[in-house]
């Protein structure tokens, strides 16, 4: 005699959840770009859109993924400005103006970098809070 296989439960939808990495490189690439377009350099503009993308990246993201957010939001933000600004200003990147526009371009993004930081551990405690609620009741 047969036994039964045991019934499968479907796998939960989870609709149409938009990947974490859409705002967490597209914002801040998005803002450099922009901001290139209006003034040379990346400035508050594009700061703004890192920080967004940090936070928007967190609320969208698993709590699996969490941890890749919080940790990368500093190295996207300097990425997407330093790849902008390569872009831009290339010629500037040769010999010893490699180490002074790289100095220059780390130092004008550490308040960003550390404000997608904060922003995105806001983001997750917001998460935190809002699944613990939820589940009190």
């Amino acid at each position: 005699m047969a036994v039964p296989a045991p019934a499968r439960r479907p796998a939960p939808r989870r609709g149409n959840r938009m990947p974490a990495v859409l705002p967490a490189l597209g914002l801040p690439v998005l803002g450099a770009i922009a901001d290139e377009l209006l003034t040379p350099g990346p400035g508050t503009p594009y700061g703004v859109c890192a920080v967004l993308g940090a936070a928007l990246a967190a609320l969208v993201s698993t709590p699996a993924g969490w941890w890749w957010v919080v940790s990368g939001a500093p190295v996207v933000t300097l990425a997407a400005a330093g790849g902008v600004d390569y872009l831009a200003r290339g010629d500037k990147y040769h010999g010893a103006g490699l180490g002074t526009e790289g100095l220059k371009l780390v130092s004008g993004q550490f308040p960003w970098m550390l404000a997608a930081l904060a922003a995105a551990l806001l983001a997750v405690g917001v998460r935190k809070l809002r699944t613990r609620r939820s589940r009190r009741g």
